[in-house]
């Protein structure tokens, strides 16, 4: 698990050894898990897969690319907290 902040300044944690695979299953969990509702088009590429979701006025994104593996990215502010704590979620789960 990796800890950082983009040049937006958004909180964003990835875990570099989950697979492309795994996306899936992994965003279907934690959509359901955080009661998180669709906020924006799922984008399938070759390389990258994201989608933006919320919780009232909090956005997340959850996201997989080949460089970083899965990561959950603070799309405002306020996501911070959600995103540690779906952080924690998926490394207990996954990343043992």
């Amino acid at each position: 698990m990796n800890e950082h902040r983009d040049s937006s300044d958004r909180l964003t944690i990835d875990f570099y050894s989950i697979e492309a695979g795994m996306y899936k299953k992994i965003t279907s969990e934690v959509a359901a898990k955080f009661s998180l509702e669709v906020a924006g088009d799922k984008t399938n590429g070759p390389d990258e897969m994201f989608q933006d979701f919320k919780r009232g006025d909090v956005v997340v994104g959850l996201e997989w690319d080949n460089w970083s593996g899965y990561i959950i990215n603070a799309k405002t502010k306020s996501a911070d907290p959600l995103v540690r704590e779906i952080a924690g979620y998926i490394g207990a789960k996954y990343n043992s």
